[in-house]
């Protein structure tokens, strides 16, 4: 699963005082997740291997060290690494705004960010939140016209656990404004810094 883009967006209501919260939390176990090993069930990459527990790379010692010391930060400390280089992770209209995108990179540290935002769960509204993940050669957009995602993660203050079906074109409206404020920060001049205004929370920049 690796030499392609990675991408997260979500839109998880809660206040602001929840957003806060979150940010300083410490990462949840995989254990909130009910069903880790059911991530790519019935999507893109279905039937690929889960490694939560990242066997896959026990040959690369120095990397399993990194991606587990990964696991022990906030997510402050996670998103304070993205916003150089450009995301959108922002409280607005209530919500918890996340628009991530890697390119060219493997899917371990979507691992990562998908315990995050499980954490997120503790300090939502009540409900039930759709967590999209998905992927593609290059472009950063969210997934065209019947291009599956690689799975859903449904968070809430009880846990988290995937599903292998959801109602994808009424989730990807919803994430619309996050994605043109992900496209927003990259217009203009290509070789100018990503311009952050309105995408990132201001408790998040340098």
């Amino acid at each position: 699963m690796s030499g392609r883009s990675y991408m997260l967006a979500a839109r998880i209501p809660m206040p602001r005082s929840g957003f806060e919260g979150w940010l300083d939390a410490p990462l949840p176990a995989v254990e909130v997740i009910a069903n880790p090993d059911a991530m790519w069930t019935g999507w893109a990459a279905d039937g690929a291997a889960a490694d939560w527990d990242l066997a896959e790379l026990a040959e690369y010692p120095g990397a399993v060290q990194t991606l587990l010391e990964e696991r022990r930060r906030t997510a402050r400390e996670l998103l304070a690494q993205r916003v150089p280089n450009g995301c959108v992770a922002r409280h607005r209209d209530g919500a918890l705004e996340i628009y991530l995108y890697d390119y060219h990179a493997d899917s371990y540290r979507t691992r990562t960010e998908l315990l995050m935002l499980a954490g997120a769960g503790r300090f939502a509204d009540e409900g039930r939140h759709p967590v999209l993940h998905w992927g593609g050669n290059v472009y950063p957009d969210l997934p065209l016209a019947g291009d599956p995602p690689l799975s859903v993660l449904i968070v809430s203050r009880d846990g988290a656990a995937f599903t292998d079906r959801y109602p994808i074109e009424a989730l990807i409206e919803t994430l619309r404004p996050a994605e043109a404020a992900f496209l927003a920060t990259f217009e203009g001049d290509g070789d100018a810094a990503p311009d952050l205004t309105g995408a990132v929370d201001p408790l998040l920049l340098p």
